[in-house]
């Protein structure tokens, strides 16, 4: 059936049931319309008398009813006892309904039995009244109306709240006694989506701001990807507590506050639910829970009673924890299966909602990281190793130091910062760095690759060339480096021309001259490595050596293999185009 609420066939009786006051009122409503001028038919009394199983005497009776007459029927006047605020008052004084009859009865406020007082009290009293002078105003929110708003799409209303976990974590092998942690929870309003951070210190704003920017940040949660910027921003207003720390947290995002009420924690139930569920579920099965039963002498069941008093191995270390919080997390994310959401899971819902997501830019995030403060960290070969996690990039230099920030949840990434602040990239865990930057990566590799290799070509060039120049001036392979040429006798006292020109070259015109070294017999000349090959980087390399040594350098090439080439007899420099501080240049 269209527009039916329901397929499941509507509850019915046998026989005619006895008509309520309303229902009559709108019997003798429908009698006097069908009839002429107010007036019902006889027919019409007799089927209806018929119909409810009354007699035709009883419907008249009805019709004739003034309270039944208008248009809304009246209440019957009956004389009955009715509790009124007085009396409620004494109850809420006395804290016990038989007590308060008995000091009723003895004022003569009352003069009905305790069993009639009982059953208005039951039956005709508001409960919500009754609630309130028993239990104050807790009993009052408990037991009365609200309306229920839900928010219409995912990342439109995030609900945050802070509280202390009912268990004790012992935090670092550093510390002497354990703590009770912080958590953050922030809980996505219309699809109920869970995130969690916990802390080992007290919270201030900065780590409410990372905690929500950790949960803006997109990134993939089980296949699924997560985070945006909400609408607006549930929080606890109190000035005690945690709500100060919250607002600031909110307000360094820049995102809308919606503060509840001061001591209306049911305004943001839906985070106070949270924190109850991760009591329940977590903190209540954990080793060093505090409210999971007390032995016989009132003590906690599985802890001491003093932090003093525990021992390291009766609780969670910090890791450990985490790993549990996060594991409660994903559990209540993922198989709880809601009802408001149509059977389906938290994130299914997160899925399945259209609504574009506004994820948080990066540089409005690293605002809001958490930093390392003063502590700087070295950039070694496997990178900058961070919480026992190495962090790489291509913008990383080696042997340098970095400050860093990072996110209290996230460790796939930090951003690298240098020692002025000043952001240098974005580092991230080498088995789930993207695809662009292990590609950037590979690229600064291979450029210092190249690099490297211009670097070894020009030397072993420039070296060469030396070798060659000096291998000429000494007269290349001929066991009497002088002649009887009048050129080479002009020189008075020289009698290595070479040598000469290797002083000129390493030590200037004052140095002292070396004795001539003693002659060996010649041996072939064999290369012992292969001749280098020219390279693209070749140019730049020697034009790089060339502005360093203020000489051209001019790569030797050697003949190939297989190929003689005569040099002559008593080969001889050519200096007509040189000169020396003896001999200038004409």
């Amino acid at each position: 059936m269209t527009g039916s609420r329901s397929l499941d066939h509507a509850a019915s009786s046998d026989g005619p049931q006895r008509l309520s006051h309303s229902d009559k009122h709108a019997l003798v409503r429908r009698l006097r319309r069908l009839g002429g001028g107010g007036k019902p038919l006889g027919p019409h009394v007799r089927l209806a008398a018929e119909q409810h199983g009354v007699s035709v005497k009883t419907v008249y009776k009805w019709l004739r009813d003034p309270s039944l007459a208008g248009d809304e029927p009246k209440p019957k006047q009956r004389t009955r006892f009715e509790v009124t605020i007085e009396h409620l008052t004494v109850v809420a004084n006395e804290q016990n309904l038989y007590t308060a009859w008995e000091k009723m009865q003895a004022a003569d406020l009352i003069d009905c039995s305790y069993r009639t007082f009982a059953r208005a009290i039951a039956e005709r009293t508001d409960p919500t009244l009754v609630e309130a002078a028993l239990k104050g105003y807790k009993g009052l929110v408990n037991a009365r109306l609200y309306l229920k708003w839900t928010p219409p799409h995912r990342c439109h209303t995030y609900h945050v709240d802070h509280t202390k976990l009912d268990l004790w974590v012992w935090p670092s092998h550093k510390h002497r006694s354990p703590v009770r942690p912080h958590v953050t929870v922030i809980v996505d309003g219309a699809t109920g989506l869970l995130h969690a951070v916990a802390w080992v210190a007290d919270i201030n704003g900065d780590m409410i701001a990372a905690a929500l920017a950790d949960c803006a940040v997109e990134r993939k949660y089980h296949g699924v990807l997560v985070g945006g910027q909400p609408e607006q921003v549930i929080l606890d207003n109190a000035a005690a507590h945690f709500g100060p720390a919250m607002r600031a947290g909110v307000e360094r995002l820049g995102w809308i506050i919606a503060p509840t009420a001061a001591y209306s924690s049911w305004q943001n139930g839906k985070a106070e639910r949270a924190i109850g569920m991760l009591n329940k579920r977590l903190s209540n099965r954990a080793p060093g829970a505090t409210n999971s039963g007390t032995t016989r002498t009132g003590a906690p069941r599985n802890v001491a009673r003093l932090p003093a008093d525990i021992n390291p191995a009766d609780v969670w270390g910090w890791k450990a924890f985490q790993m549990a919080l996060q594991a409660e997390v994903d559990d209540i994310n993922t198989t709880i299966k809601m009802k408001r959401l149509g059977g389906l899971t938290r994130l299914e819902a997160w899925a399945a909602d259209p609504t574009e997501r506004r994820p948080i830019e990066a540089a409005e995030s690293r605002l809001a990281m958490l930093t390392s403060g003063n502590k700087t960290y070295t950039a070694t070969k496997n990178g900058i190793n961070f919480q026992g996690v190495d962090y790489v990039d291509a913008c990383l230099v080696y042997g340098r130091k970095y400050l860093i920030r990072y996110l209290p949840t996230q460790r796939e990434f930090i951003e690298v910062f240098d020692l002025n602040n000043e952001h240098v990239g974005t580092a991230y865990d080498p088995d789930t760095i993207p695809k662009n930057r292990r590609d950037a990566f590979m690229a600064e590799r291979a450029r210092q690759e190249r690099d490297a290799q211009a670097i070894e070509y020009g030397v072993r060039a420039h070296r060469r060339h030396l070798a060659a120049v000096d291998n000429a001036n000494a007269g290349y392979g001929d066991d009497n480096p002088t002649d009887d040429d009048e050129d080479v006798q002009s020189h008075a006292g020289v009698t290595d021309m070479g040598a000469t020109s290797r002083l000129d070259r390493a030590h200037g015109s004052n140095a002292a001259e070396r004795p001539e070294p003693k002659r060996r017999a010649k041996q072939p000349r064999v290369p012992v490595e292969a001749t280098a090959q020219e390279t693209p980087a070749s140019p730049t390399a020697l034009s790089r050596l060339a502005a360093v040594h203020g000489e051209p350098v001019i790569p030797v090439r050697r003949p190939p293999a297989g190929t003689h080439t005569e040099m002559p007899d008593n080969p001889r420099p050519d200096t007509s185009s040189t000169s020396s501080p003896d001999h200038p240049q004409n």
